[in-house]
């Protein structure tokens, strides 16, 4: 019984460490297996807020080379101006 933890917030943190691990993995496969070419799409959407009743603006950004794609983020931003959105695709390029 001593190898398992039993308090709330172990039980929690647990599944969550796995869960960051498992992506951090995931990430690294997939910059392991892109190519040098590939096509950069965006699309701004206007997406309901999980905490409020209002909407908020959305950039949607995925790349796509062969026949995979992939979702690289999804970030919020405050205005959709062409500004905003380069900022927001660079920064999921590069993250």
């Amino acid at each position: 019984m001593d190898e398992f933890p039993t308090s709330k917030s172990s039980i929690q943190r647990i599944p969550t460490e796995k869960l960051k691990k498992r992506a951090e993995n995931i990430k690294i496969d997939f910059q392991n297996e892109v190519p040098d070419v590939v096509i950069l799409h965006w699309d701004g959407k206007l997406l309901p807020a999980l905490s409020a009743r209002k909407s908020k603006e959305r950039l949607p950004v995925v790349i796509s080379y062969g026949l995979k794609k992939q979702l690289l983020a999804v970030p919020r931003l405050d205005n959709s101006t062409g500004k905003e959105q380069a900022q927001a695709v660079r920064k999921a390029i590069l993250d």
